[in-house]
């Protein structure tokens, strides 16, 4: 009997979960704002939930090349709970470092130099019942006033 062993130099990979796949919120979501959290969950390690970057100078090797496509998808996902900020950033709030952000199925690890508090998995995605709350609210945060997020220069 041979052992299964995992292919040399495939790498990681990005885990997601049947119940939040299958969830409201999820299948309210435009496809580029999956692709963008699938390219977000990317860079998610051990440890680093929380310390989250979304710049488009990192996610431009994803297909993510406008800035208002980014802010956009970013809004789309902070609405129905699968991504929480942790860190305010950007030129528009007199920052030069970018947001951060967590995913909120998974705990958070305090990183006190960047500013990011210890947080529980809160699976926030889970609080809409049904798909006309889930869209209600990503069509309420994109008529938000602010245009751009921050984190699209």
């Amino acid at each position: 009997m041979s052992k299964l062993t995992p292919e040399v130099g495939r790498g990681g990979h990005v885990r997601l979960y049947w119940d939040m796949i299958d969830s409201v919120a999820w299948r309210a979501l435009s496809w580029v704002a999956k692709g963008l959290y699938i390219s977000m969950r990317r860079k998610l390690k051990a440890t680093n939930n929380g310390n989250i970057e979304a710049t488009i100078s990192t996610l431009t090797h994803y297909g993510i090349t406008s800035p208002a496509t980014l802010s956009k998808g970013l809004k789309a996902l902070q609405a129905v709970g699968l991504i929480a900020k942790t860190r305010q950033g950007g030129i528009a709030y007199g920052s030069k470092v970018c947001s951060l952000y967590r995913f909120t199925d998974e705990p958070t690890f305090e990183h006190p130099k960047l500013g990011v508090k210890a947080y529980k998995a809160t699976n926030d995605w889970k609080r809409f019942k049904t798909l006309g709350e889930a869209r209600a609210a990503i069509k309420a945060a994109h008529a938000r006033p602010g245009g751009m997020d921050e984190n699209a220069e």
